[in-house]
């Protein structure tokens, strides 16, 4: 692993090329548009390592890391933007907000929006989101009290009832099944365990919602066990005793990519990194195959490389990580097949499993 340090001088070519950054904003705004959200960050990044104040790359960043369903990351880089100053500052505060309620961070939405509605600084157009957005949070923080049961009792009168819901989870398109999900983890865990357990080890229902799924039911502290069906065969899971999406394998890899990336190449690293954790979740239970450290690590250096590249041709990186290249194309090729599952839930509503 290489010690080289990075030398901010060597940005300052840049001013031989002086269209340079806007051509790979506007590149990764294409991208961001056709939902290639790994090339869309991977020329926000680059944009951003030689203009770090380039408005339009640094809020494309927070939009892909919203879309790669990435809060936490998309959330920070709100904070830098709004700290110095880059974008316009209501429409990036709106976003931020946003991303803090979906984070269920309450107080802090009421503590932000309080200061900035005194100020009476708010553009008209924005007034009226932002006190709904506070009143909002006030009710969620315990300054002001949890909902109470009439409240929750009248949040689910305005839900459809779970009889539509779970009618639209069993044969809705996956857009009506994903808000299906959402709202029935809202209803009592007995209410909708037997409706999530019969998609679970349905045949005909997309994997990547089962994983959806599995999640809520992890983070709803489901203690039943349950028949999964994925890609041609059943498993039979646990989730209080399971390592949920294969996290102790998945960190021996990063760990492995780590001390070939992190220091050369860490936006390769950032990418790969997202590859594989995206790669597992929609892949659990079933377990990634073979189980080898080197061969996964070398499969997802060679498809951050691609990822990165205009089509160019790569020398194979197999003798590097002491890999044969049939089990690496193998395992790069079925992180293809899962992208694809992973960016084309709207066209995947005819998918079947058993076709793949």
């Amino acid at each position: 692993m290489s010690s080289k340090s990075h030398d901010p001088s060597e940005n300052d070519n840049v001013i031989l090329f002086p269209g340079l950054v806007q051509k790979l904003s506007e590149k990764g705004m294409t991208a961001l548009k056709e939902q290639k959200y790994y090339d869309a960050l991977t020329y926000f990044n680059q944009s951003t390592e030689l203009d770090p104040e380039h408005a339009q790359a640094r809020y494309g960043l927070v939009i892909t890391n919203i879309e790669l369903n990435r809060l936490d990351e998309a959330k920070k880089y709100c904070e830098s933007m709004l700290k110095e100053g880059i974008g316009d500052y209501y429409e990036v505060l709106q976003v931020y907000v946003s991303l803090l309620v979906q984070l269920g961070a309450y107080d802090e939405v009421v503590d932000l929006l309080e200061v900035v509605i005194q100020e009476d600084k708010l553009p008209s157009e924005m007034a009226e989101t932002f006190y709904q957005l506070l009143d909002f949070s006030r009710q969620m923080t315990d300054e002001y009290g949890a909902p109470s049961d009439d409240t929750l009792m009248e949040e689910q009168a305005l839900m459809p009832p779970p009889a539509e819901l779970i009618n639209d989870l069993e044969k809705g398109n996956p857009d009506q099944q994903w808000g299906a999900i959402q709202q029935l983890s809202h209803h009592k865990l007995a209410d909708v365990e037997d409706a999530y357990r019969d998609f679970l080890k349905s045949k005909d229902q997309h994997p990547v919602l089962k994983s959806y799924i599995l999640q809520l039911l992890k983070e709803m502290d489901s203690t039943g066990t349950f028949v999964v069906h994925k890609f041609g065969e059943s498993f039979t899971i646990e989730l209080h005793k399971e390592d949920l999406f294969h996290e102790t394998f998945g960190m021996q890899v990063i760990d492995r990519l780590e001390k070939e990336l992190a220091d050369d190449n860490p936006t390769l690293f950032d990418i790969v990194q997202q590859v594989w954790w995206h790669y597992l979740f929609a892949l659990y239970p079933k377990k990634p195959e073979p189980a080898d450290i080197d061969i996964w690590a070398c499969a997802l250096h060679e498809t951050g490389r691609h990822l990165l590249s205009d089509g160019e041709e790569f020398i194979s990186l197999s003798a590097h990580y002491g890999t044969d290249e049939s089990d690496v194309t193998m395992c790069t090729e079925h992180i293809k097949e899962i992208e694809q599952l992973l960016f084309s839930m709207n066209e995947m509503s005819a998918y079947r499993e058993g076709e793949q």
